[in-house]
C-alpha cells in the first residue's frame, strides 16, 4: 500500500478538523454591545454563551443534552455574519428573516444544528435574555445607569413567557433579583 496517499488523507482530515474548530471557536470572539459599548464590559459570545448555557442547567436540570448544545453554540454564526443588533432587527423584519435563514446556514454547514423542541427553545430563549438582564443588573449595580432601558427591555421581553408551565423558576428568580 502507497503510504503517501494514507498521509495525504489523514492530513485533509487534520485540516478539515482545524478547519471546522476554529470556524466554531471564531465566534466566541465576537463582541456584544458593539453598538451600546456603555454596556460591554467586554462581553464577547463566549462569555454569554457559557453564562447562557449555566442559566439554562441551573433553571432546568433536566434539559436534554441537545438543548444545552444549542445553547452553547447558539451564537457562533456571528463569526462569519457579525452581531446584528436587536434593535435593528425590529425595524428590518425583512434583514431579520434574512439573518436568521444566513445563520441557520452557517450553522448547519459548522455542523452545530441540534434538534429541539418549541419548549425547549422557549427555555433557550429566556436564558438568552436572561443572561443579558443579569448582565445588565450588575451594570446597574455598579452605578451604570444606562443599562436601564437593555435592563427593563430584557426583563419585558421574557415575561412574554410567564404562562408557561416551565416559568416557576425563572419567576422565582426574577423576585429575588427585584430583593437585592
Amino acid at each position: 500500500m502507497d503510504k503517501r496517499i494514507k498521509t495525504q488523507s489523514q492530513r485533509d482530515a487534520d485540516l478539515i478538523l482545524r478547519h471546522t474548530v476554529l470556524r466554531r471557536l471564531d465566534g466566541g470572539y465576537v463582541k456584544r454591545y458593539h453598538t451600546r459599548p456603555e454596556l460591554g464590559d467586554d462581553q464577547d459570545v463566549a462569555s454569554h454563551s457559557w453564562r447562557a448555557t449555566v442559566l439554562l442547567h441551573t433553571l432546568w436540570p433536566d434539559a436534554s443534552m441537545n438543548c444545552l448544545l444549542h445553547m452553547m453554540y447558539h451564537d457562533v454564526a456571528e463569526g462569519e455574519l457579525g452581531d446584528l443588533p436587536a434593535t435593528t432587527k425590529w425595524r428590518h423584519p425583512a434583514l431579520s428573516k434574512m439573518m436568521k435563514e444566513l445563520e441557520e446556514a452557517a450553522e448547519a454547514d459548522m455542523g452545530i444544528t441540534f434538534p429541539i423542541s418549541k419548549e425547549e427553545k422557549g427555555k433557550c430563549d429566556v436564558a438568552d435574555k436572561l443572561e443579558l438582564v443579569l448582565h445588565c443588573h450588575r451594570l446597574l449595580k455598579m452605578g451604570n445607569n444606562y443599562a436601564r432601558d437593555v435592563y427593563v427591555r430584557g426583563l419585558n421581553y421574557i415575561w412574554q413567557y410567564e404562562d408557561q408551565k416551565w416559568f416557576e423558576p425563572v419567576t422565582n428568580l426574577l423576585k429575588q433579583l427585584d430583593e437585592s
